[in-house]
């Protein structure tokens, strides 16, 4: 079973945090949450494949810490949170090397999907893909034509109960086919889905 994505949370909102830290761990990845930029910046050998961020919190807020993650050489992921979000404080975020920005209080699937694609596209960046292109192009082949039928439309974002709908399935069945195919890939969550798919070439 590969190692879970890290998922790093900054938010001075303890609720807040909390339903996005069980949101992301039933998605499959770790959550390591932090009540203000200072906690972050502390911790020695951090790992951290992508950062969530408040953009307003007492102290050192959210850009004043990007700058100093920047300094750092920090190259991870950042997913800005702000409650108020317009035009100048977007295009300042974007500029400063933000992945994207949320409106809280986030939305579930619209974090999700940010998240993922935000790890996907660092790894695919930094990672040597000769080589792996054959081996996720092997594993996939691996899977029966139901486990693909089920993974492909997991890709495009829907929910099992969605596919199964679309395959005139039980949702338990589709439950039963993701996970055989999540453990042909060696997977355990959408971020690594897409990965194994971009990979081969086929998104």
């Amino acid at each position: 079973m590969p190692d879970k994505e890290i998922i790093c949370i900054v938010d001075d909102d303890a609720d807040h945090c909390d339903a996005l830290g069980f949101l992301l761990d039933n998605e499959g990845y770790e959550v390591q949450t932090y009540s203000s930029a200072n906690d972050f910046l502390t911790v020695d050998h951090l790992r951290c494949d992508c950062l969530i961020l408040d953009y307003k919190m007492p102290g050192i807020n959210g850009m004043e810490l990007l700058e100093l993650l920047k300094i750092k050489g920090f190259t991870s992921p950042i997913i800005f949170l702000t409650a108020h979000a317009d035009l100048d404080m977007a295009i300042k975020i974007f500029k400063d090397g933000a992945n994207d920005l949320i409106q809280k209080p986030a939305d579930s699937d619209k974090l999700l999907k940010a998240v993922g694609d935000a790890i996907e596209k660092f790894k695919i960046v930094h990672m040597h893909i000769t080589g792996e292109s054959g081996e996720a192009a092997e594993k996939l082949a691996s899977l029966t034509n139901r486990e693909r039928q089920v993974i492909d439309l997991v890709s495009m974002g829907l929910m099992n109960c969605q596919v199964a709908s679309r395959l005139n399935l039980s949702e338990r069945t589709v439950e039963t086919h993701r996970a055989n195919a999540y453990r042909k890939l060696g997977i355990s969550n959408f971020a690594q889905l897409r990965k194994v798919l971009l990979l081969s070439g086929q998104v």
